[in-house]
């Protein structure tokens, strides 16, 4: 008398994995696309900045966010600063020329504008330039933006970036 053995064959669990492993790569993949989506977002943000601070000053005479206490200098604003009344991210979006009064980059925690001075948190990385930064971003995210914007080098250039990845900063 045969006995009749009851489970899964070799090829029906072959096929099993196999749909498993597809599935995963999809994801994967899909994952990956959605990260370049927001880097290209941020670049994109980063550029059009750059442009308004043009078209703000060629309309009004200066720039958004100057500091009167220092005229050509940009005051250091963050995008995330609650209900603010001036800075660079006010005086844009006031002038028209943005739709949100905080803007969020999707690849760090917040832009800022600031004047390149000394060191630390109020400024930027790029030394006498007023510049527009993204904070607390991936290393690696920074140097392929940084690639993408400038010329390849971490502190050369018009875009520059920290290895602790405390901020990417682009001369406006």
């Amino acid at each position: 008398m045969l006995r009749r053995q009851s489970g899964f064959t070799l090829v029906e669990l072959s096929i099993v994995l196999i749909i498993i492993g597809l599935l995963l790569g999809g994801i994967l993949k899909a994952q990956a696309m959605i990260e370049n989506a927001q880097i290209r977002s941020d670049i994109k943000k980063l550029n059009e900045f750059k442009i308004i601070s043009l078209l703000y000053k060629d309309k009004l005479s200066q720039l958004p966010g100057e500091d009167d206490a220092h005229p050509g200098r940009l005051k250091t604003v963050l995008s995330t600063d609650v209900a603010p009344d001036e800075g660079y991210f006010f005086d844009i979006y006031q002038a028209g020329l943005s739709q949100s009064l905080n803007p969020l980059p999707n690849i760090g925690t917040a832009f800022k504008a600031t004047w390149g001075g000394s060191s630390g948190d109020n400024y930027g990385l790029i030394a006498g330039e007023n510049q527009l930064c993204i904070t607390q971003i991936d290393v690696g995210l920074a140097q392929y933006v940084e690639a993408q914007l400038d010329e390849g080098s971490r502190t050369g250039g018009d875009v520059e970036y920290t290895l602790n990845g405390s901020q990417l900063c682009m001369k406006l």
